[in-house]
C-alpha cells in the first residue's frame, strides 16, 4: 500500500509542477482553473469585499447597521466574526486576520480586530478619531487618518505594537495599500495625486509613480503596483500596472471606464464599464492575457488572492450577494478543448476531450488502441517515478498508463505502468496468495516469478494480445468481483462477461487507469449503489 500512495502522491506532486518535457504536445496546460466556489446569502448594501488565501470579508448591513461577515471557502462557512451588536465597516483581512472600522460615529471610530487562528481580538487604533480606509498584509496595518478634511496615513504593528507616522504633510493622502513591509496611497502634494511609497526597512517616503496626470487607486503585492491614470487631458482612466524593481509600467487597458481593482501576486481584477455595465474582468500578471471573470450583470467591488477571485452581485432593492470563482490547481486530467484546426499528429478524443499524439499515439494505435488501453483521460504530464528516482513522462488511459522514460534504450522507452500491481497492493485474501506450482498443460499454465496461473480463456486472451510485455505475469488467481469473474495481473484486470454478443466483448480490460484517477481525486468516483436501502 506504501508503494502504491507514494507512486500516486508523486503524480499529484509532480502535475502540480507542471510540466518539464513534452514529447508529444505542443500544448502545455493553463496552470490553473477557475470553477464556482461559492454565492453568499443575501445580504443588503454590501461594501469593501477583500480577500486573503480562502478567506472573504465584507461589510454588509442585513440586519440593519452596518456589520462584517466572512466565508470561508474551505469549509464553505458564512459566519460573522463578531456575533455581538455593533456598527462595523470596511474590513479587510490578512490570513487568518481581519480588521475594520468600529464605531457609528465616523468622527470617533477606531480600527480593531480579531485573529480567526488564535481567537484573540486587537486594538490597532487606540484613541477614537477618524479614521478610515484600513489595509492590512501579516501585522502591519495601515489606515488613514483624517484632519481637517485631509488624510495622512498612519500605520501600527500589531505584533510589536510599534507605530508609525508615515505622512505629516499638510496635503491630501489616501488609500493606503500594504504588502509585507511596504505601503504604497495616493498623494496630493505636488499639485496632483501621485503615488508614493514606504519602506519599513528605511522607513523613508518616495514618490513611486509621478506624473502631471492623477495617478489613483493603488495596490500592492509584492514587487508589482496597479493604479488608475486619470489624464488631466480628459477621457477614459487607463488602469497601469508598475514594477518597481524595473521601473517601468505597463498599460493593461483603457479607452473606457475603470473601477475599483485588486492585485494578487499573479491576477490582477477591476471592474469594468466596457460594456455600458460594470462587469469583472482580470489579467494574468504571468502569461500576459486578459479575461472575463463575470459578465452580463451588474457587478462590482473585485477582490482577488491566490484562492480565489470575488466580487459584489448587486439585486434590486439594494440588495446583493457575494459570489467567487476558486483558483484551482489545474490538472492534467481536466478537459482539453478540441482543436481549431485538425492535426492527423494529434488526435483528439471528443469521448474524453483529451488528446493523443507523437510516440504514446504510435504506440497506443500499434498495441490495440481502444480495446486494449481505452480513450486518454488525461493530457501528458511528467512526474518522478518513486521507484527509480528518475523523471518520466506518463499519461493515463481508461484502462492503463504509458510511461516514457528518455534514458532507457529506444525500443523500451514506452512502457505501461503497473497499475493492476499499484491497485492492489494492499490486496492479501486468497486469490492474491501464491498457489503451489504444477505442470503446465495446454490450457493451463503456471508463473514461478509470481507464483499464480493462467488458464482457458484468460489465457488465450493473454497469449494473442500480447502477453507478458503488455499485461504483465498474473498475480492473482480468477475470482468473482463485483458480480464478475476477473483476473489480476501487473499491468490489468481480466474481465469475462458471459451475456457478451460477440466474443470480442466476452473478455475486456478494467478500467484501472480511471480507477486510478479516482484514487487521487483526479476524477470523479462513482456514484454509491443505495439501491438496497430501498428493497
Amino acid at each position: 500500500m506504501a508503494k502504491i500512495a507514494q507512486l500516486f502522491l508523486a503524480v499529484a506532486l509532480s502535475a502540480l509542477g507542471i510540466l518539464t518535457w513534452r514529447p508529444v504536445s505542443a500544448q502545455t496546460p493553463e496552470q490553473y482553473r477557475l470553477e464556482p466556489a461559492l454565492t453568499s446569502s443575501i445580504g443588503l448594501e454590501l461594501a469593501s469585499l477583500h480577500a486573503s488565501g480562502s478567506l472573504l470579508v465584507w461589510e454588509d448591513r442585513r440586519t440593519g447597521n452596518p456589520d462584517v461577515y466572512a466565508y470561508d471557502l474551505e469549509d464553505a462557512r458564512e459566519f460573522r466574526p463578531v456575533r455581538s451588536p455593533g456598527v462595523r465597516s470596511q474590513p479587510t483581512v490578512s490570513g487568518q486576520r481581519i480588521v475594520w472600522v468600529s464605531g457609528a460615529d465616523p468622527t470617533r471610530a477606531q480600527i480593531v480586530g480579531t485573529d480567526l487562528a488564535s481567537g484573540s481580538d486587537f486594538t490597532v487604533t487606540e484613541n477614537p478619531g477618524a479614521v478610515e480606509q484600513p489595509s492590512i498584509d501579516g501585522t502591519l496595518v495601515a489606515w488613514r487618518e483624517l484632519r481637517e478634511g485631509q488624510g495622512d496615513i498612519r500605520a501600527r504593528d500589531i505584533a510589536t505594537g510599534e507605530t508609525f507616522t508615515i505622512t505629516d504633510d499638510p496635503a491630501n493622502q489616501a488609500n493606503p495599500s500594504v504588502s509585507g513591509d511596504l505601503i504604497v496611497w495616493q498623494d496630493f502634494r505636488n499639485g496632483n495625486w501621485d503615488i508614493f511609497l514606504w519602506d519599513r526597512a528605511t522607513q523613508q517616503v518616495t514618490p513611486l509613480v509621478a506624473s502631471t496626470d492623477d495617478e489613483t487607486d493603488p495596490v500592492i503585492a509584492g514587487n508589482l503596483v496597479a493604479f488608475r491614470r486619470l489624464r488631466r487631458s480628459g477621457g477614459a482612466p487607463q488602469l497601469v500596472v508598475f514594477d518597481r524593481l524595473s521601473g517601468t509600467e505597463k498599460t493593461i487597458t483603457d479607452g473606457h471606464f475603470i473601477g475599483r481593482l485588486a492585485l494578487s501576486d499573479r491576477l490582477l481584477v477591476w471592474e469594468d464599464w466596457r460594456s455600458g455595465l460594470p462587469e469583472i474582468y482580470a489579467y494574468d500578471l504571468v502569461s500576459g492575457t486578459e479575461f472575463a471573470v463575470a459578465r452580463a450583470q451588474h457587478v462590482v467591488w473585485p477582490a482577488v488572492s491566490s484562492h480565489s477571485i470575488a466580487w459584489i452581485t448587486e439585486l434590486p432593492g439594494r440588495q446583493g450577494r457575494v459570489q467567487a470563482l476558486a483558483i484551482r490547481q489545474r490538472l492534467p486530467s481536466d478537459p482539453q478543448e478540441p482543436p481549431a484546426v485538425p492535426s492527423p499528429d494529434r488526435v483528439y478524443f471528443s469521448q474524453t476531450k483529451h488528446y493523443l499524439s507523437g510516440g504514446f499515439k504510435l504506440f497506443w494505435q500499434t498495441h490495440g488502441g481502444e480495446r486494449i488501453f481505452g480513450y486518454p483521460l488525461t493530457e501528458e504530464f511528467s512526474m518522478t517515478d518513486p521507484a527509480t528516482g528518475e523523471r518520466i513522462v506518463v499519461q493515463y488511459f481508461e484502462r492503463a498508463r504509458l510511461e516514457y522514460r528518455p534514458d532507457a534504450p529506444e525500443d523500451q522507452r514506452i512502457s505501461i505502468g503497473r497499475l493492476g500491481a499499484e491497485l492492489t497492493a494492499d490486496r492479501a485474501a486468497d486469490p492474491f496468495k501464491p498457489i503451489a506450482p504444477f505442470p503446465d498443460s495446454p490450457e493451463r499454465r503456471y508463473f514461478p516469478e509470481t507464483g499464480h496461473s493462467l488458464a482457458y480463456g484468460f489465457k488465450e486472451f493473454w497469449e494473442n494480445n500480447g502477453g507478458l510485455a503488455i499485461f504483465g505475469y498474473p498475480i492473482s488467481e480468477e475470482f468473482v468481483e463485483n458480480g464478475r469473474t476477473v483476473q489480476y495481473f501487473e499491468r490489468a484486470r481480466f474481465e469475462y462477461n458471459p451475456n457478451a454478443t460477440d466474443e470480442q466483448s466476452r473478455i475486456t480490460l478494467g478500467l484501472l487507469g480511471r480507477e486510478a484517477l479516482q484514487r487521487i481525486g483526479w476524477l470523479p468516483r462513482p456514484p454509491i449503489d443505495t439501491t438496497m436501502l430501498t428493497r
